[in-house]
């Protein structure tokens, strides 16, 4: 049944926003170009080919769809591997979305820009953005391919996990990605992430007021507050304890939906991000939270962190 509602909110979404732009089409005002609709293609005309085959087809024709996207160098070949042959499999659970999604998505992307202006009238889209079938990978963000940053979303995941109500909230947030690395150049230690993540659930709270957790995606893969707010200095401890932390390893449990082996749910550190940022915010404007500069983040959040109590072991 939820399956069947959101194929007709989404259905109904494009209809509203207008009809829909031919895959493959820039919209002249938002700068993106929609990708989406090479996936289901070759879902159909490799359909009798054996597995190995299709995996190996697609490897050909989709590193030519997005150079650095699908091949990059951060990918193992056998995860790789496995990732195509598993979308392949998934694809027909997720066809009905997916192609709500890949019709309505450019027309809602250009209408969540004219919004998010209303905020930020400074906003502008300097990167180009993609939307395609990302292999399971992501929902929404930027991408470093060859140098270069792109803006992404997964017609796939946002299928799988988005419904109308969280449209508004997620295109607020991933927007605000878009503006905010003019000012906040991107930067590896654990609390830069923490700040660029907390910001975007932060902004897309105030620009959804009201917005629920599941509105603000702290649902996913499973509902981050009811574990976090009982121990919660404990998990700003957590993260006081990584904070310059450069390591995958240490970032994984903060900001990967897969499990994790600590003692807290997986993507944490996007309600921890969101609720400092609530607290340093209870001062400043979004402008200039937007703007604040790497240095006084950094003394902002560590700040922000103490303010939870002491994380000494004695």
């Amino acid at each position: 049944m939820r399956e069947r509602l959101l194929f007709w909110a989404m259905a109904a979404l494009a209809g509203l926003l207008g009809a829909p732009l031919s895959a493959g089409e820039p919209t002249k005002e938002a700068g993106l170009v929609s990708l989406a609709d090479a996936f289901p293609k070759f879902y159909d005309t490799t359909a009798g080919l054996p597995e190995a085959e299709r995996v190996t087809r697609f490897r050909t024709e989709f590193h030519a769809l997005l150079p650095g996207f699908y091949a990059r160098r951060d990918r193992t070949e056998t995860n790789y591997d496995k990732a195509i042959a598993k979308s392949l499999t998934d694809f027909p659970t997720i066809r009905v979305k997916y192609e709500a999604v890949e019709k309505s998505f450019p027309k809602a992307f250009v209408a969540g820009q004219k919004s998010f202006r209303k905020t930020f009238p400074d906003y502008r889209l300097d990167v180009p953005v993609y939307l395609l079938h990302s292999l399971g990978e992501m929902d929404g963000g930027t991408r470093e391919l060859d140098g270069k940053t792109v803006g992404v979303f997964g017609a796939d995941v946002i299928a799988r996990i988005h419904t109308p109500v969280t449209m508004k909230p997620f295109l607020d947030h991933e927007m605000f990605h878009l503006y905010h690395h003019r000012f906040f150049p991107g930067c590896d230690p654990l609390w830069c992430n923490v700040w660029e993540e907390g910001m975007a659930v932060y902004v897309a709270s105030k620009l959804n007021p009201g917005a629920t957790d599941e509105q603000l995606l702290l649902n996913q893969p499973r509902p981050i507050r009811p574990e976090v707010a009982p121990r919660l200095r404990e998990a700003m401890c957590s993260l006081r304890a990584k904070f310059d932390s450069t390591s995958e390893e240490d970032y994984a449990p903060f900001f990967f939906g897969r499990a994790n082996k600590g003692s807290f749910p997986p993507r944490y550190g996007y309600l921890l991000g969101y609720l400092l940022v609530q607290k340093i915010g209870a001062t400043m404007t979004l402008d200039r939270l937007a703007k604040l500069p790497p240095d006084k983040v950094k003394t902002a959040l560590s700040a922000a962190i103490d303010s939870y109590g002491s994380c000494s072991q004695s």
